[in-house]
């Protein structure tokens, strides 16, 4: 009996270790994504499906072929390049006909350097975060590991997740650090096999179709900014505390401040801010604030 239950412990063990066999690259997993863009009366929503299937061999390593799906009904997938993952679970994305780029280390440890090049987003700026964290996060199919990452040259934060990839979407790490005028992307949700492992809670569902108008989504809320027009300093007040990362961008389209806060009310530095018109720009993971237009003068 002992030499019996000393078998089925190891049958289950290492059936966790072929669980865990890759980090992301695995042909039971399916993503959707949210595509947010800015428009003036409005955002703009759109999702779209990932998949991995086929083994590809370019320049001598294994990839699997990544296939794209806009519909609902996962109907027409078109070809989308070739995603790698190695035995140190390292990820590499690689578009056809071009260079590949790491964008996931599941390998690393607190303090380690990790250099992310994800040529979807940036064909040439290679970022290099720290390892801040490494712990395990709570999905609906049970615990899987995080890393969290900061990037100081631009001071952004990254977050990986087993199966899940970046919060920015399966393909789109690094994508905050690399920055954008205005939208970008978040994760909505992943699936193994058909069943849902993590859905975005900001969001209601896994798939929006084309969708414009005051962020349909996300919970509207109003704060306050004063004094407008401004000279040297203004202060932004929130209902509560809470992480927020604020922006002013003037209106050629250049931003001038960009700032991660935390408390409620924020005094914020314009002195070497030139004199115009501007708006701001609030961003956190469970609110909307609608654009502000602020007189610098």
């Amino acid at each position: 009996m002992k030499s019996f239950g000393i078998i089925i412990s190891l049958l289950l063990s290492l059936s966790a270790y072929c669980q865990l066999d890759n980090f992301i690259v695995n042909q039971e997993g399916l993503w959707s994504t949210v595509d947010v863009h800015c428009f003036p009366n409005g955002n703009n929503y759109n999702t779209y499906f990932i998949k991995f299937e086929e083994d590809t061999i370019i320049d001598g390593y294994t990839y699997k072929e990544m296939w794209r799906c806009d519909e609902e009904d996962l109907e027409n997938w078109s070809s989308y390049g070739f995603i790698r993952e190695n035995e140190d679970h390292q990820v590499y994305l690689k578009p056809p006909d071009y260079m590949e780029g790491l964008i996931y280390d599941f390998g690393v440890s607190p303090g380690d350097s990790v250099e992310a090049l994800n040529v979807y987003l940036n064909s040439n700026d290679i970022l290099r975060f720290v390892v801040t964290e490494v712990d395990s996060v709570l999905l609906l199919d049970g615990y899987r590991k995080r890393i969290t990452l900061y990037e100081y040259i631009n001071e952004k934060e990254e977050i990986w997740i087993e199966g899940v990839g970046s919060y920015y979407g399966i393909l789109n790490s690094c994508n905050d650090a690399y920055g954008a005028v205005c939208g970008g992307y978040d994760a909505l949700c992943y699936s193994e096999n058909g069943s849902l492992v993590y859905q975005n809670e900001v969001y209601e569902t896994c798939y929006y179709s084309v969708t414009v108008g005051l962020n349909p989504i996300k919970k509207e809320v109003d704060f306050k900014v004063y004094p407008n027009p401004a000279k040297d300093f203004i202060t932004i007040s929130f209902q509560n505390d809470g992480k927020r990362e604020i922006e002013i961008w003037d209106f050629l389209g250049k931003k001038v401040i960009e700032n991660l806060f935390f408390e409620k009310n924020i005094l914020l530095n314009l002195q070497e801010v030139d004199n115009g018109m501007y708006f701001i720009k609030i961003l956190d993971n469970e609110n909307y604030y609608p654009s502000y237009n602020l007189i610098v003068d």
